[in-house]
């Protein structure tokens, strides 16, 4: 049994989610807050839901004795609320905008819900405190969320705009690497294999392309956009995963063959090996440039 701490935040860090700022308020009413990736839905009837807390979190012991809490889920662009947040900054509320709501609990502006809440119920779980609280209050906006994978935010609204405006130009390609059982789905092409690609360079196009094969893909964000001079168009390439059975033409190639499997695209196959590389460092990349050389990045993290 592997009981390495850091090997098993890694394996929780492998479940998406979205991004929370948890806000409260002092008995003195200063307003307090931390972000929190950690929110379920719990109940409809009763209306509940729930968040968990670091007890070594600087907030904590308000957190545990407050009678009210709001939760406010963050939009795309939101980033900078979520670090804020994340950090130690004295003086957070000062530095984004923020309303008084239902029992004058801090709403952030601009989050994509907010959800007004009487606290339920307190439960001491290990290092964390869960916080159950019933809600007396909602609202929600039009947007796209702010996600969170493997220690990485994605944002899948703004990145698809990007991407696909980028794809549209004559002579584009737009793709995925799409994890499935320790591997990398690969199918069949001419003088090798490809990554999955787009009948037309629309994410839509791709992911209806490959339910037309019985396969389901969940895309998480951008992993590669580059020019491609050999046709003057441009490649955008999503990561992912995908789950189904198998149909004709299409194969699952294990992490540890990636670097010699017989890729056609010599592009696509510097990709698949910086993929095997990411993957075993637990933190995804991003690549720009053009088919032979360009610049990695990491994805921004909290």
């Amino acid at each position: 049994m592997n009981s390495d701490p850091k090997a098993l935040r890694n394996a929780f860090g492998a479940f998406a989610t979205g991004v929370t700022v948890i806000t409260t308020r002092q008995p003195d009413g200063t307003p307090r807050g931390f972000t929190a990736n950690s929110f379920t839905s719990v109940s409809l009837d009763p209306p509940l839901l729930l968040v968990c807390l670091a007890k070594t979190a600087h907030s904590a012991d308000v957190f545990a004795t407050a009678p009210h809490f709001a939760v406010n889920i963050l939009a795309e662009d939101q980033k900078a609320v979520s670090g804020l947040f994340a950090s130690r900054a004295p003086d957070k509320f000062d530095q984004c905008a923020w309303t008084a709501g239902l029992d004058d609990m801090p709403m952030i502006d601009g989050a994509l819900a907010q959800f007004s809440c009487a606290r339920h119920a307190l439960v001491d779980a290990g290092d964390h405190l869960i916080l159950i609280g019933r809600v007396l209050d909602f609202a929600t906006a039009e947007g796209q969320p702010l996600g969170y994978f493997r220690g990485n935010y994605f944002s899948i609204g703004l990145e698809k705009d990007l991407a696909e405006a980028a794809a549209a130009a004559k002579g584009s390609r737009l793709g995925a690497v799409l994890a499935c059982n320790g591997g990398v789905l690969l199918q069949d092409a001419a003088g090798g294999l490809s990554l999955p690609l787009a009948p037309k360079p629309s994410l839509d196009s791709l992911t209806e392309a490959l339910a037309a094969q019985g396969l389901t893909p969940q895309i998480d964000f951008v992993y590669a956009a580059f020019d491609d001079r050999s046709t003057g168009g441009h490649a955008v390439y999503y990561h992912g995963t995908v789950s189904g059975t198998l149909p004709k033409g299409y194969r699952i190639i294990p992490l540890a063959d990636l670097a010699s499997a017989p890729v056609a695209n010599a592009a696509e196959a510097q990709m698949l090996a910086r993929y095997a590389e990411d993957f075993r460092n637990g933190s995804f990349t991003l690549y720009h440039g053009t088919e032979t050389s360009g610049q990695v990045r990491q994805i921004s993290a909290p």
